[in-house]
Order: structure tokens, then C-alpha cells, then sequence
């Protein structure tokens, strides 16, 4: 396979050249399906169905600073402040018609889980009315044992469903090679995104979670797509590169490795360059390193078994596990990241990622005793948040973090 040059392939998964590719497709005529994230993004792009994704849409907003408008909207239309804001925010485009980049066109179909957000079904609800759409819910009933095989061949039946869905509301057809070179693109960006988070093991780090917060898009929303894959594999080499340099984004040398629990806070993400500028480096996150990638057994995608390996993949969904089990995680991050201290940001919005938190921070402190900084906020919606006041949390909790080091 030729040498991908990083620099020109990642100028076709920014944001930007994603909504140019979804104009295009409109233009073209391929159908545009509204999903969320955590359906099996593989399938739509072996059809030629061209997704949009609310949720990123809303982080992309948030994170340049142009969401106001579609707060506005929401707020016009008496949604309470009290709701999730990617909801919120999601609807605004919806209602408006427009995005962060220009206006979008009108969505053919629809598709939503019922299981990974609690408000999924209202909020595909309310699009379904107002675009008047074919409206297809996945069913993915809630677990703590993903792993278990009716599970699995559950879900593997639904993912047959969205394509009868999908069919009967499309001119598209589902074609067995085109599904196996979309699953295996998937797993090409998987193994790489997985391999970039090893990398972070390395003392120092050379992954920035600031880049990584936008680095992480294409896997939420193109993965079956060949540039996705040749992206993530020429960014896994740079970061090869970069750790054989020593590199790392920790200005004056990496000195605190951090864990941040939670969506990163995208309104405010010079939060991390904050971190960083105070020789401090996230080397973990479930958001990450649990959320995203081949979330299989193996850790790879088998494209002789695409619905079950799909089916396996998308229902392993971290916020089902127990406390245990997500303790087990932590615990076992702490020790293989060397890590110093955590930051949990407790997510006013995303209840499902906030909830049981205090009792991970009691489990965490009990058994490795690091100190944990608390956040409270939202991922999107900026109303509220001080950064002065952060950027103080931010030197005490250094401080705490230094006097430990002595």
C-alpha cells in the first residue's frame, strides 16, 4: 500500500470537508439519513446512504463557538435549559435548517438507538414530525452483560431490519463485497485508533487530548470510508514518530499524567492546553479509549461475519456496565497509563456519563489514593461556566498534584 501523506489526507476528514462530501451527496442524489452516533455507520456507507449526525454537529458548533443560534432556536420553541444541550442544540439545526458551515440539506430517512442516550426517542421524535421522515429505532435493550451471545444475535437481527428499512425507503441495496470493503475499513481505523491509544502508554506521551477531541471525528462519523482508515494509519504513524522523538504536548516535559472522565467540554477546550501549559498530559479516557474503535473481543472486525461482528462492536456501550465493571477499567488504566491524578467532569447534560461517578472516585481513591478535580458543567452549552474560576481549580489542583511529586 503507497505511503499516505498525513498533512493531505487529513484535509479530507476535517468537518469542513465533511459537510462539503454531504452537500455533494445531496446533490447527487444519495438519500441522507439523520442518525445517531453508535449506529453501524459501516452499513450506511456500503449502501451509498450518506449519514448526519446531530450530536457532532452540535460538539462542532459548540467547539468554534457557533451554537448560540441554534440555542436561540430551541429556546423560542420553550425547550428548557434543563435538557440535554446536544439536544438542544441538534434540534436548533434541525428547526433552522442550517449548521456551523452552511445550510443542510433536507434528511430522507431517519435512524436512532433506544438504548445508548435516554433521549434519543424524543429527540428523533421531534425530527421525524418536523421532517416528516420514515423513522426506523434500533432496539438495543439495556445490559450489564453485552458479551452475553442472545445479546448479540439480538441486536444482529436489528442490523438485518435497518437494512430492510433502509431498502424499502431508499433505492439503495445492500451488496455483500461493498458491505465487506466498508467493514474492513472500519476495522482499519479501529486497530489504528487502538494502537494510538497504546502509544499513550509511553513516558512521555506524545498524544495531545486537545487534538484528539478533534482528531476523533471521522471515527464517530466515517468509519467504512477509505480515507477514514488511511487517515487514522498515516496519524498512528506520526504519533510513532513523535514518541521515537520524545515529543509530548505537556509544555517544559510531561510531569503529571492525567485521566479526564466525561464528553470533553467544548466550549472550552483551551481547558486541556490549560492542563498542558502546566506540564500536566491526559493519557486516558474512556470517552476515547472505551467509546470508540473495534469494541469486540478481539479487538478486531471480522468481515467474513460483518452483522455479528457489528452487532458485537455496537453493543459493547461502556455507560451499561456496572460500576464495577467501569471501576475495572479505571483501575486497570491507572496502572498501565502511570497515571497521578484524574479529572472527572461531571456532565450536567449526558447523565448517562455522569452517573455513578462519586462512587468511581470513592473505589479509585480507596484502592490508589490520587487526588480527583471535579468539574461541573456542560459539554456544549457554555451558560454558566467561568473560565477563571476553572483555570483556579485547575493551579490548586496542581499544587496538589506537585506536592505529591516532593
Amino acid at each position: 500500500m503507497p505511503e499516505v501523506d498525513l498533512k493531505v489526507i487529513q484535509k479530507k476528514v476535517t468537518a469542513g470537508a465533511s459537510y462539503r462530501k454531504l452537500v455533494a451527496a445531496a446533490e447527487a442524489g444519495q438519500p441522507i439519513c439523520v442518525a445517531c452516533a453508535g449506529i453501524p455507520n459501516e452499513v450506511m456507507h456500503a449502501m451509498g446512504v450518506f449519514p448526519i449526525y446531530p450530536e457532532s454537529l452540535a460538539a462542532i458548533s459548540s467547539g468554534i463557538g457557533k451554537a448560540a443560534p441554534f440555542f436561540d432556536e430551541s429556546r423560542a420553541r420553550a425547550l428548557s435549559n434543563v435538557i440535554c444541550s446536544y439536544t438542544r442544540c441538534g434540534l436548533g439545526i434541525c428547526w433552522t435548517g442550517q449548521s456551523a458551515f452552511g445550510p443542510l440539506p433536507p434528511p430522507a430517512i431517519a435512524i436512532a438507538d433506544v438504548n445508548i442516550c435516554s433521549l434519543h426517542l424524543t429527540w428523533w421524535r421531534y425530527m421525524e414530525e418536523h421532517f416528516r421522515l420514515p423513522t426506523f429505532y434500533m432496539d438495543m435493550p439495556a445490559t450489564d452483560d453485552p458479551g452475553a451471545p442472545e445479546y448479540i444475535d439480538y441486536y444482529e437481527q436489528q442490523i438485518h431490519e435497518m437494512v430492510t428499512f433502509l431498502e424499502a425507503n431508499t433505492p439503495c441495496r445492500l451488496g455483500t463485497d461493498k458491505l465487506r470493503d466498508s467493514v474492513a475499513n472500519s476495522d482499519r481505523a479501529g486497530l489504528a485508533w487502538k494502537k494510538i491509544m497504546e502509544l499513550r502508554r509511553n513516558r512521555p506521551s506524545p498524544v495531545s487530548f486537545r487534538a484528539l477531541a478533534g482528531q476523533i471525528l471521522p471515527m464517530v462519523i466515517s468509519l467504512g470510508d477509505q480515507d477514514a482508515a488511511d487517515y487514522y494509519e498515516a496519524l498512528h504513524d506520526q504519533y510513532v514518530q513523535d514518541a521515537n522523538d520524545g515529543k509530548t504536548p505537556a509544555r517544559g516535559g510531561e510531569r503529571y499524567r492525567l485521566i479526564w472522565n466525561g464528553i470533553p467540554i467544548w466550549h472550552h477546550l483551551q481547558l486541556i492546553n490549560y492542563f498542558e501549559e502546566k506540564g500536566a498530559n491526559f493519557v486516558w479516557e474512556p470517552y476515547t479509549s472505551l467509546n470508540w474503535g473495534n469494541k469486540t473481543s478481539t479487538g478486531r472486525l471480522d468481515v467474513d461475519r460483518p452483522f455479528h461482528t457489528l452487532a458485537e462492536k455496537y453493543t459493547n456501550v461502556i455507560t451499561n456496565k456496572p460500576i464495577a465493571k467501569r471501576f475495572e477499567y479505571f483501575d486497570r488504566a491507572i496502572r498501565e497509563y502511570a497515571v497521578d491524578g484524574l479529572v472527572m467532569f461531571s456532565n450536567r447534560s449526558c447523565r448517562p456519563m455522569s452517573i455513578g461517578q462519586h462512587e468511581l472516585i470513592e473505589l479509585i481513591q480507596a484502592r490508589h489514593g490520587l487526588p480527583v478535580l471535579v468539574f461541573e458543567g456542560d459539554q456544549a452549552d457554555a451558560e454558566g461556566f467561568s473560565w477563571d474560576d476553572a483555570r483556579m481549580r485547575i493551579d490548586g489542583f496542581i499544587e496538589v498534584l506537585e506536592g505529591r511529586k516532593a
